[in-house]
């Protein structure tokens, strides 16, 4: 009988072994075959499940933001307060993150690649960003109007809180070593939510 081939399985093999050789070589320099070798298949076989090298790199990001959102849909489907909502979502979603800093590399390096080359358009980071701005200002508005936060915080807050965690992811990524990622998160949290509630002693 033909072997039966679990394609779903091959096709994880094959993006995972592209990530290792992107993080490895970068993006720009890995080539199918690279990718083949690694995952010690003919170069054919990879074009059986992925278009381009670009298609893998897209497929994994998409992965990793599809299970963001998840994370982030049932937080927000909870009955926790507004304030406790963002503290989990922050703290979720660098635990994602968080988990392989090689692969997080990968999709900072297309994102770069992405300010000055106008034919990477799949990942739409203006997009992802404005998602990111609008779900913390909902949050924001929210816990203002539960009396949680200040009322006078500026209106780039919401910004601001988006570059807090992805600078210190940043950091984390250029230096793994520097820091647990896992222990900043917590400082990371404590500090924002302390700053917001600083002039309402009342807040929980």
């Amino acid at each position: 009988m033909p072997k039966i081939v679990d394609k779903a399985a091959k096709r994880d093999d094959i993006l995972q072994a592209a990530l290792k050789v992107f993080a490895r070589k970068g993006y720009n320099y890995t080539k199918m075959i690279d990718i083949a070798r690694e995952a010690d298949i003919g170069k054919g076989t990879i074009y059986e499940y992925f278009r381009s090298k670009e298609d893998i790199l897209l497929t994994a990001y998409n992965q990793y933001v599809q299970r963001s959102r998840r994370v982030v849909d049932d937080i927000l489907a909870g009955s926790v307060s507004p304030l406790e909502k963002i503290r989990q979502i922050i703290l979720q979603t660098i635990s994602i993150y968080a988990q392989d800093p090689s692969v997080m590399r990968v999709f900072f390096d297309f994102w770069i690649e992405s300010t000055h080359n106008d034919s990477v358009t799949d990942m739409d980071f203006k997009k992802l960003y404005a998602d990111y701005r609008s779900l913390a200002k909902r949050l924001l508005d929210e816990a203002q109007a539960a009396g949680q936060i200040r009322r006078d915080i500026g209106k780039h807050v919401s910004s601001i809180l988006i570059a807090v965690v992805e600078g210190t992811f940043l950091q984390w990524i250029i230096d793994p070593e520097a820091f647990d990622l896992s222990e900043m998160a917590e400082d990371i949290v404590d500090t924002l939510i302390r700053g917001l509630a600083a002039l309402n002693e009342g807040a929980t």
